[in-house]
Parts: C-alpha cells; structure tokens; sequence
C-alpha cells in the first residue's frame, strides 16, 4: 500500500512541476508550427505560429530557419525576402469564479452576516499572447532577382541553415 502512494505522490509532484514548453519545430498540425505555401512565379510564403510561452525572436528565428530549409529543398543557394511580417495575437479571457469548491463563498448572498447583502462573485481576467512571423520569399541560385524597388534583403540559405540548427528544437522521433 505504502509503495502505490509513494509512487501516486511522485507522479503528482513531477506532473505539478510541468512547465508549459516553447513551441518546437514541427508542421503545423494543430495551433503551432510552421507552412509554407507556393505563391506562384517563384514566391512562397513561410509562416511560423508559437504558442503563449514562445518568444516573438523565437518565433522570428524558426521563420527563417524554415526559409533557409524550404530553399535547400527546393534546390537553391539563396533566397530573397521581399516582405516580412511579426502579427501579435492577445486574447483577453474574463473568468467569474462560481464558488465551487470554496467553504466560504455563498453565491449572491453571504450567510455570514445576520442580514443577507449581495455579495459578487469575483471575476479574474487572464491575458494569452502568441505570435507569428511571415515571410514572402523568393528562392533563387546565380544572379538575385530584379526589384525596381530594391526593398527586399538577400540570405545565403546554407549559412543562414547553420546558423539557426542549433537553437532549432524539434519533437522527439
């Protein structure tokens, strides 16, 4: 009997201990990750979406990174990025507590005092914030691509790759 607590009290504590993760690199699949998507004439789109307890640089960082990796692919040297975009996503969240579970909270009127008062439920307001980061690239290999406007930067896709592998975190196979 000793042993079955023990153990349901260590898998509580390590459970309670879980810190919500960054988000890795991996397609997104569900909230979180990157795409990309072909544009025509030679133009894609690479987005990267975090989740709340990701950085607006990390999120910035595996943008790039999958730029570099979708240029490789595509069987380019470089690539150019004529427009890039970090949008900020905040999601206010107002919670009333109910009283559930609490002894002392009696819903709209405390049965504390001799005479019955309203008494409001306290409301709890959580803030949850994300990013995400969009590239329009245009990989290309030999002579970079002509612009009348020029606005647009130039990244070497090799060096740019090795530059961001080792901060890249990617899920367990």
């Amino acid at each position: 009997m000793a042993p079955r607590v023990t153990a349901l009290l260590l898998t509580l504590l390590l459970a309670a201990c879980a810190a919500p993760q960054p988000s890795l690199y991996a397609p997104k699949a569900s909230r979180d990750g990157y795409a990309d998507e072909a544009l025509g004439k030679g133009l894609y789109r690479v987005s990267f979406q975090g989740n709340a307890v990701t950085s607006r640089e990390r999120v910035q960082d595996y943008c790039l990174f999958r730029a570099a990796e979708l240029t490789l692919e595509l069987g380019a040297e470089k690539f150019a990025v004529h427009d890039k975009l970090v949008e900020r996503y905040t999601q206010v969240t107002r919670q009333t507590y109910d009283g559930w579970g609490d002894p002392y909270y009696y819903g709209p009127y405390d049965r504390r005092y001799r005479y019955y008062r309203p008494y409001p439920a306290p409301t709890y307001q959580r803030e949850r914030t994300t990013f995400r980061a969009l590239l329009t690239i245009e990989p290309f290999s030999g002579r970079p691509p002509v612009d009348s406007s020029g606005g647009f930067q130039i990244y070497d896709a090799q060096a740019t790759f090795a530059q961001f592998a080792p901060r890249i975190q990617r899920p367990a196979p």
